[in-house]
């Protein structure tokens, strides 16, 4: 059992504030301005992390986004 994934095979969403993932190293150089589709082109200064973790300490996907983007993820993450 202690191999298994905590969330039983399901992926899981986490966000973090800028500042505190950077503390983290690994992401040291990520992008400085919102990387959604909504924001494309309007250089919103990002605010939160984004990752989903399928594999246990491997980020699948990971993004930054400004804080209205992360507002409407976290809206419709709400209603689903």
């Amino acid at each position: 059992m202690a191999d298994k994934h905590p969330t039983n095979g399901q992926p899981r969403w986490i966000q973090l504030p800028i500042a505190q993932a950077q503390l983290l190293g690994a992401w040291a150089d990520m992008p400085r301005y919102c990387e959604t589709p909504r924001c494309r082109g309007k250089r919103r200064e990002a605010s939160t992390f984004h990752a989903v973790i399928d594999v246990p300490g491997a980020a699948d996907c990971a993004w930054v986004a400004c804080a209205g983007c992360t507002g409407l993820m976290m809206e419709v993450a709400d209603i689903t």
